[in-house]
């Protein structure tokens, strides 16, 4: 059986870990070892740890570095202490707030098992809703049958979205398993290709702190030819704090952007300007000017005119620049597959 590594960061997520870990204990695949670190947390995320599961814990923040920054260092201290230098292991990166079904596991390290093409796989995610009674104990969990996500769409605009967000799964994705890039939520990844993805010594850019660092991980997945693969049959539900769906109106856009709060959604607007910088070819650019011009630029105006926490971060994008343009060169330097190819995942919606 090939090794599994599990890796998630905790930060005040007491209330998910019972059921987590729960769901472990139930997998009907065994061979896999569970690596934790603590992003700062300061309610009792750590001391539950400590008391029932000690060996999980393999490191701890003194305040939160970020998503993008904590899992670097998760994925540098797991390849250096992996127990054989000479395997490829898999890595499953995923969210503390998840559900897993107990043949997960299972069903995406069959998919890389059986397709050597395949570097990364998507199972399907669907919502749990949870009641808190504020005694860091969820009292009734809901797993419902509405999809979360089943991997990564892109639209005209080169914004990514989650694939079938909201709907109710009717197995209208179950066949469509080639993806632009696995979700951050979760996602199964060859150690092989964690490391030939790494750039400047990291596999999310830890200067995105949280959010769109698994778009542009996606993004990076695909200019390198690695294929991500959908696995219907792999299971899982997310608890999500805010409800959205694929498709929006632009009034639902600004009743979910008021919905956030203001520091996300500053992360949010800045990074996908990050994302744009980094991996966006000149041509497609020019093909995709309108949308872009009137669907990011509409974001990032209204973000710049309403919210104060955006105004801050879209005046860090000139800090931030010289160095995702760094990045630009070396990713166009190390591109296998063409921007043509690319392309056709971009969605007509």
């Amino acid at each position: 059986m090939t090794k599994i590594y599990v890796h998630f960061l905790v930060w005040n997520d007491r209330i998910y870990l019972p059921d987590l870990f729960e769901s472990f204990e139930k997998q009907t695949y065994s061979e896999f070892t569970v690596r934790i670190l603590d992003n700062g947390s300061t309610d009792d995320t750590l001391k539950y740890l400590q008391t029932y599961y000690p060996k999980t814990i393999v490191g701890r923040n003194v305040k939160n570095l970020g998503f993008a920054p904590g899992f670097n260092q998760l994925i540098k201290f797991s390849i250096e202490h992996r127990i054989d230098e000479d395997e490829d292991p898999y890595f499953l990166l995923m969210n503390s707030d998840m559900i897993l079904d107990e043949n997960c596991i299972a069903e995406m390290v069959k998919v890389l098992d059986e397709n050597t093409d395949v570097g990364a796989v998507q199972p399907k995610l669907y919502r749990a809703f949870g009641e808190n009674t504020g005694n860091e104990v969820l009292e009734e969990t809901v797993k419902s049958d509405i999809l979360d996500s089943t991997g990564m769409n892109v639209g005209k605009d080169w914004r990514m979205s989650d694939r079938g967000a909201g709907e109710l799964d009717k197995g209208q994705y179950d066949n469509k398993l080639g993806l632009f890039g696995p979700t951050g939520t979760i996602g199964l990844y060859r150690l092989s290709v964690i490391q030939k993805v790494m750039l400047n010594d990291e596999f999310y850019d830890g200067e995105f702190f949280a959010y769109r660092e698994d778009c542009d991980l996606a993004w990076r997945l695909q200019k390198l030819g690695i294929i991500t693969k959908f696995a219907p049959q792999a299971i899982a539900w997310h608890y999500r704090g805010m409800y959205g769906a694929e498709k929006q109106t632009w009034l639902d856009r600004i009743k979910n952007r008021r919905n956030q709060r203001p520091f996300f959604a500053a992360l949010s607007t800045r990074n996908q300007l990050l994302v744009l910088l980094k991996n966006l070819s000149f041509a497609d650019f020019i093909r995709s000017a309108p949308q872009l011009i009137f669907g990011e630029g509409a974001r990032v105006l209204y973000g710049f005119i309403f919210e104060k926490q955006t105004r801050g971060r879209l005046l860090s994008i000139w800090r931030l620049a010289r160095r995702a343009l760094k990045d630009r060169k070396l990713i166009t330097e190390t591109q296998i597959k063409s921007n043509a190819e690319i392309r056709k995942y971009v969605r007509n919606s």
